[in-house]
C-alpha cells in the first residue's frame, strides 16, 4: 500500500477490496486506488465528469477507482497508523464535508466490513459531541449529507488470511477504529476549522446565534441613567461589551452557562422535562436559579433587582431565546451593568 499526498488530492495505492459510501464506485468493489480529491466549496458540477478528468491526469483506471470529494484542503487532513489500521481523515463543518478512509491490512467479511462502517460513524458522532457542534435548529451536528466512509481491506502476505467475521466496537480491531476515527476527526476539524474543545463560552454562545452586540444592545434598551451618570453612549456600549468578555471568561461564569445551554437543547427542547418544559410552567425555577446565581456572582446583591427587571420585561434577545437561556443571559447581563456602574 502506498500513499501520495498532493494539493490537489490524497491517493492510497494498492489491492484492495472495498466496502464505502463513495460517490464514485461506492458499494463493494475491487480497487486499486482511492482517490479523495479537494473540490471548491460551492462545487455543484457534475462528480463524475471531474473525476474522470483527474483519472485521465493522473493515469487511473476509472474501473478500478473508489473517488470521494471534500472541500478540505489536502493539507489538513490527517493520517493516523495504529497497528493494522490506517485512517485518512477530511473533515470540516459548513458544506466541507467529512471523508474517512480506513485501510485495514486484515481480510474482513462484508458483514465486518459494515461493522466497521457503523463503528467509524459512532465515532465521527461523538467526536462532534466532544467538540460541542450544533446545527441551527440546536440539534448534535453528526455532519453532512456528502461525508462518505471507505473501508479498505488489504493483506500484506503475512499472517492468516482466514476472513475476520466480526469488527464491531466491542472487538479489537472495532475499539481501534472506533479510537482513531474519534480523535482524528477532532483533530481534523481543529486543523480545518480551529474547531477546539475549549473554545470560549462567547464562540459557544455565537455559534448558536447569541452574540455580543446583542447582548449589549439588550442591556441598555432598559438603561436610565440617574443623574450625574449621564455620558458618552459609545463609550458605555464599550465598557459593557468589556465586561461581559472578562467575567465570561470566568470558568464558574463560563460553567453556569453551559449548564444552561445543556438544559434546554438536551432537556428542554428533547422533551425529557415533560409538558411543564414545553410550556415554561411555573413550577420550574431552575432556569431562574440559574438566572440569580449568575447575576449574584457577577455583581453581589444589587444585581438580583437588576435580573427580575430584565427578567420581567425581556427586552431585545432576551424575547427568543429559550427556557433557560434567556434567565442565564439575563443574569450575565443585570451582573455586568451592576458590577460596570455601582
Amino acid at each position: 500500500m502506498q500513499i501520495k499526498r498532493t494539493q490537489d488530492y490524497i491517493a492510497v495505492h494498492g489491492d484492495f477490496k472495498v466496502l464505502s459510501s463513495a460517490i464514485y464506485n461506492g458499494g463493494f468493489v475491487s480497487a486499486k486506488t482511492i482517490l479523495n480529491v479537494n473540490v471548491d466549496k460551492d462545487f455543484n458540477g457534475n462528480a463524475f465528469v471531474l473525476f474522470d478528468s483527474h483519472f485521465k491526469e493522473i493515469g487511473l483506471a476509472s474501473k478500478e477507482t473508489v473517488g470521494l470529494m471534500t472541500a478540505v484542503p489536502m493539507k489538513n487532513a490527517r493520517i493516523i497508523e495504529k497497528g493494522d489500521i490506517t485512517a485518512i481523515i477530511t473533515a470540516g463543518i459548513s458544506k466541507s464535508t467529512v471523508n474517512i478512509n480506513l485501510l485495514i491490512n486484515k481480510n474482513l467479511t462484508q458483514s465486518a466490513m459494515v461493522n466497521v462502517i457503523i463503528v467509524a460513524t459512532e465515532a465521527k458522532t461523538a467526536a462532534f459531541y466532544d467538540l460541542d457542534v450544533h446545527d441551527e435548529k440546536g440539534d448534535l451536528f453528526t455532519g453532512d449529507y456528502t461525508d462518505s466512509v471507505v473501508v479498505a481491506c488489504y493483506e500484506t502476505g503475512e499472517g492468516e488470511t482466514k476472513e475476520a467475521i466480526f469488527a464491531g466496537k466491542a472487538t479489537e480491531i472495532g475499539q481501534t477504529i472506533y479510537e482513531i476515527v474519534r480523535e482524528g476527526v477532532k483533530d481534523a476539524l481543529y486543523s480545518h476549522d480551529n474547531l477546539s474543545r475549549d473554545r470560549s463560552i462567547l464562540i459557544r454562545l455565537e455559534e448558536r446565534g447569541i452574540y455580543l452586540d446583542d447582548m449589549v444592545s439588550t442591556a441598555l434598551e432598559l438603561y436610565v441613567p440617574v443623574e450625574g451618570e449621564e455620558g458618552d453612549r459609545t463609550e458605555l456600549k464599550k465598557r459593557l461589551e468589556e465586561t461581559i468578555k472578562k467575567e465570561c471568561s470566568d470558568i464558574n461564569i463560563a460553567l453556569l452557562l453551559a449548564a444552561a445551554l445543556h438544559s434546554d437543547e438536551e432537556e428542554i427542547n428533547k422533551g425529557r422535562a415533560g409538558e411543564a418544559g414545553e410550556t415554561d410552567a411555573a413550577c420550574i425555577v431552575a432556569d431562574e436559579l440559574i438566572g440569580l446565581d449568575i447575576a449574584e456572582y457577577i455583581g453581589g446583591k444589587k444585581a438580583l433587582f437588576n435580573f427580575i427587571y430584565y427578567d420581567t420585561r425581556k427586552p431585545g434577545i432576551l424575547g427568543r431565546l429559550g427556557v433557560f437561556m434567556d434567565d442565564a443571559i439575563g443574569g450575565l447581563i443585570a451582573g455586568c451593568m451592576t458590577k460596570m456602574l455601582s
